[in-house]
């Protein structure tokens, strides 16, 4: 973790290019998940008598899992049976942010990944996004990203 953090600093270091923003996210990711690997079994071990960092845990395994196809707060909280109000003041008290920011951050991620990956159309990546329509899934990455999913595939 201490190579990640290191190259994480030299990234951010380096002079602008084309793709610095997307380099940065990568490691941040690789980061992340090697942090992510390093505490998940610690982590699900927890003795603890908090269940509101039990909830958390078990919202960011299940957003990790299903945010390509689920993006929706209510769906969350329905598998984990709580309120999406719940689910929301839950993750807001362990991590400062409402569960909708956690669902939003690894979709981006997963999204970014797809964009990525020229070998998809971009009606490709809206159905393995489970978007209803090409339309709705452009309107969510121009949200999302700043950029139409062509504008940004040509960047």
């Amino acid at each position: 973790m201490n190579n990640d953090f290191s190259l994480f600093h030299q990234r951010l270091d380096m002079p602008d290019t084309p793709f610095k923003e997307e380099v940065i996210g990568r490691v941040m990711q690789i980061f992340l998940y090697d942090l992510w690997t390093v505490y998940s079994a610690e982590m699900s071990q927890m003795e603890t008598n908090d269940n509101a960092a039990r909830i958390f845990l078990r919202f960011l395994s299940l957003v990790q899992k299903d945010c390509r196809q689920q993006r929706d707060v209510a769906y969350y909280a329905d598998l984990l049976c709580i309120t999406p109000k719940y689910l929301s003041q839950v993750s807001r008290s362990v991590s400062g942010l409402p569960a909708s920011e956690w669902i939003t951050y690894y979709a981006t991620f997963e999204l970014v990944s797809l964009l990525n990956d020229q070998s998809k159309t971009l009606t490709e990546v809206a159905d393995l996004m489970r978007f209803e329509t090409v339309s709705h899934f452009s309107r969510y990455v121009k949200k999302l990203l700043g950029k139409s999913p062509s504008e940004y595939r040509q960047k």
